[in-house]
């Protein structure tokens, strides 16, 4: 796939970010550049249209003035290192303890088994040279790293790193934040999932 754009990768990481997966329009983007990411997301499928619903968040007007709205698709989750599984955030706001989960909800329809059912977990590592590596490796040293450390070190926005902690999360990491009087908040990963350490 090819390499996604800054103002892709900031739609996208909103769009993950909102419990219904619309993507917003950023502000100050005109309707002609807008036109034109939401385009490109939708042919290659990390974006799909659809007719908005009344508070939906629009991103543009077809033809016969109807407002069009995008959503985030697997692919479009995947991407950004996001998993598309979003049962578990919704289930539990403790999104730092996804290793915590020891049992399964049962309907009682018999359908699901009485075996623990852990959460899917994408736990393959960041492409060495990515920017995600990048983060990974400035949390995993000794004192972690601020979000203002993150975002200079990529270049990224700071609601993208955001996202990249959460995706780092999905992947299996275990990342603590902490906080000492008067100072910005640290992030730094506790621990790795197996693939990695291998």
């Amino acid at each position: 796939m090819a390499k996604l754009t800054d103002i892709q990768l900031i739609v996208l990481s909103n769009a993950a970010l909102r419990d219904d997966g619309i993507a917003v329009v950023p502000a100050k983007m005109n309707k002609a550049a807008a036109a034109k990411v939401g385009a490109s997301l939708v042919a290659r499928k990390l974006v799909r249209a659809l007719r908005s619903k009344p508070g939906m968040p629009v991103w543009r007007q077809d033809d016969e003035g109807r407002s069009i709205s995008l959503m985030i698709t697997r692919a479009g989750r995947g991407a950004i290192g996001v998993d598309e599984d979003r049962q578990a955030k919704q289930g539990t706001h403790s999104e730092r303890k996804i290793g915590s989960r020891s049992t399964s909800r049962s309907k009682g329809d018999g359908s699901e088994s009485s075996a623990p059912t852990p959460p899917t977990l994408n736990v393959t590592s960041p492409r060495p040279g990515s920017k995600q590596a990048l983060v990974t490796e400035m949390l995993s040293a000794n004192g972690g790293a601020t979000l203002d450390a993150l975002v200079e070190a990529t270049g990224w926005l700071p609601h993208t790193t955001r996202a990249a902690l959460t995706g780092l999360r999905k992947r299996g990491f275990l990342i603590e934040r902490s906080r000492e009087a008067g100072e910005a908040s640290r992030y730094r990963v506790a621990s790795t999932p197996a693939s990695h350490q291998a």
